[in-house]
């Protein structure tokens, strides 16, 4: 880990990734969405009844993740619940530098 935050994502190559690409971050399992601003990581169970979130869709112009087993949906730039506001989706921020995934965790 770096003074500010950045871990090295295991798992992942920006060449052969399907996404959501499955990564470990710090050894704790993640999932990775390319969205239209770039890469946005989440937790890999929806906090509701942790179901996972391999299916889950993204919308609102890539802003939103919504849980395919509730239609719980999370905002992906802090992950606070939209129609469940009792419910936080774990969020991480992801940057590629020379081909390496990174991401930090926000808040």
């Amino acid at each position: 880990m770096t003074d500010d935050g950045w871990h090295k994502l295991e798992g992942i190559s920006n060449a052969t990734e399907k996404f959501p690409a499955r990564a470990k971050i710090a050894g704790e399992g993640v999932l990775v969405f390319r969205t239209k601003a770039g890469f946005r990581g989440v937790e890999r169970s929806c906090p509701h009844l942790k179901a996972s979130l391999a299916d889950a869709a993204l919308m609102a112009n890539d802003t939103v993740l919504r849980c395919a087993n509730h239609n719980f949906t999370f905002k992906l730039s802090d992950g606070r619940g939209v129609n469940s506001p009792a419910f936080r989706l774990r969020v991480f921020e992801v940057k590629v530098e020379d081909d390496v995934f990174y991401g930090r965790w926000i808040g």
